[in-house]
């Protein structure tokens, strides 16, 4: 009769073998997924903050733009007032640089439509004074 027992002893052992080789070769491939799962962790840790690093500089800018903003439209507002300043009062430093070249205050009120009174005034203030 044919004894099965050592037969089966061997192929228990070789199925123990196989069964051993599969878990590590299981267990190696395990290791380098949580390798790669760690890399990507780390690398969605460096892109959190950078995204956050972004967020506070955008945030940092938008203020800053909206100060820019804010002087430009007072240094407009205050450019417009000045301008509006120079062009009223432009025709008087004409008729002023006029006067003391010497221009009368006839030639003031033809030229540059001054009223005689403003005119006359221009060159009390500001013609050549006689010294005697």
């Amino acid at each position: 009769m044919f004894d099965a027992a050592p037969v089966l002893a061997v192929l228990a052992c070789l199925a123990v073998v196989g069964l051993a080789w599969s878990l590590r070769q299981l267990s190696r491939r395990m290791d380098a997924e949580r390798q790669r799962a760690d890399a990507l962790q780390q690398q969605l840790d460096f892109i959190r903050q950078s995204i956050s690093g972004l967020t506070a500089g955008a945030v940092g800018m938008d203020r800053r733009m909206l100060r820019l903003e804010s002087s430009a439209r007072t240094l407009t507002e205050r450019q417009e007032t000045y301008e509006l300043q120079q062009a009223e009062e432009q025709p008087y430093g004409h008729a002023i640089r006029l006067v003391q070249q010497g221009a009368s205050s006839m030639r003031l009120v033809d030229e540059l439509d001054l009223s005689e009174s403003e005119a006359e005034l221009i060159v009390r203030l500001h013609g050549q004074r006689d010294t005697a």
